[in-house]
């Protein structure tokens, strides 16, 4: 029984599907890629949207000149997030870009009937 248990678990690790990539046919996308670089592996999106977020910076104002004065700088980043669906025997991928590069990725379970398989 101890034999069986580690080997299903050596099994699964070997089988396991990093979160951090995954395959369009025989290419690898992973985070880290730009956009183009996705497009080019596994063509357009099932779904996709765009938004702009605006993230704020402190900057801290110089101790002699103007001492404690900080700045709050709002700073704008492009995210997209895209869906792949590979059909009923892949999971579906969610893609989250900022600024043009891609930052993580979520499987999303099984995709529907009328995806491509």
């Amino acid at each position: 029984m101890r034999q069986k248990t580690a080997l299903l678990g050596l099994f699964l690790i070997v089988a396991a599907q990093p979160a951090w990539a995954f395959y369009c046919g025989q290419l690898l996308v992973k985070e880290g890629d730009y956009k183009l670089q996705v497009l080019d592996k596994c063509g357009q999106p099932d779904y996709s949207d765009s938004r702009v977020e605006y993230r704020s910076t402190v900057l801290r104002g110089s101790g002699i000149q103007q001492p404690g004065l900080d700045f709050i700088n709002q700073v704008p980043v492009q995210i997209e997030e895209w869906t792949y669906d590979f059909g009923r025997r892949r999971f579906m991928q969610f893609l989250h870009f900022e600024n043009g590069r891609l930052i993580y990725i979520n499987n999303l379970g099984y995709g529907t009937l009328n995806g491509s398989e």
